[in-house]
């Protein structure tokens, strides 16, 4: 059993680093050799939100009140978006932070979004696949278990593979090539997670 587990995350990683490659050679126009409808953008990592309070909220070091229900993380997320219409994009999104027991963790994630845009602002809904890990919490005497890893230790690191994820956003445009961008994954009831960046269009 738990070798199948470890082949099927390892065939997910291998699906997600090759997305990319299939996506650029789609887009490259095989006359002239240029890339179109490409964009790549970088978010802070962030600010989380425990609608419940933290689970171990004593090994919170950032921790904004008595009961974790908000906690700031340090990090950053990148993304690699195709976009396919006016209506849709594929994105390609790694992660690498430290989290609310600030140790490392992160997660690889790819889907398609579906956006909707009038004048200056654009709202898009992400769904898709997505790897989540960290280092194993149990090496906190406070920390037990959790709802969200549960029992997936591998080595030093706790995982979970989800078949889809949703991922809600907001874009502003600044100018022709750039735009903020807000993200908000709401992994509710344990977590919600807020990301703050810039798009750029290549």
């Amino acid at each position: 059993m738990k070798t199948t587990i470890l082949t099927s995350i390892r065939i997910a990683i291998l699906l997600l680093l090759l997305w990319p490659v299939f996506i650029f050679a789609q887009a490259v126009d095989s006359t002239s050799g240029k890339i179109s409808h490409w964009y790549i953008s970088f978010q802070y990592l962030g600010l989380t939100y425990h609608p419940d309070g933290g689970t171990t909220p004593e090994i919170y070091p950032l921790k904004l009140d008595r009961k974790a229900y908000l906690v700031i993380d340090a990090g950053v997320a990148a993304n690699l978006d195709y976009r396919l219409c006016k209506y849709s994009f594929l994105r390609v999104t790694s992660a690498l932070y430290k989290d609310c027991a600030f140790v490392t963790a992160g997660c690889l994630h790819a889907g398609p979004r579906f956006q909707y845009g009038w004048k200056k602002n654009t709202v898009n809904l992400g769904i898709g696949p997505i790897l989540s890990f960290r280092e194993d919490w149990h090496r906190f005497k406070e920390y037990e278990t959790d709802d969200f890893y549960g029992d997936r230790v591998y080595g030093n690191w706790q995982y979970r593979f989800f078949l889809w994820a949703l991922e809600l956003e907001y874009l502003r445009r600044i100018n022709d090539h750039l735009e903020f961008q807000y993200s908000l994954i709401p992994g509710a009831p344990l977590v919600i997670t807020s990301l703050f960046g810039i798009r750029f269009k290549l």
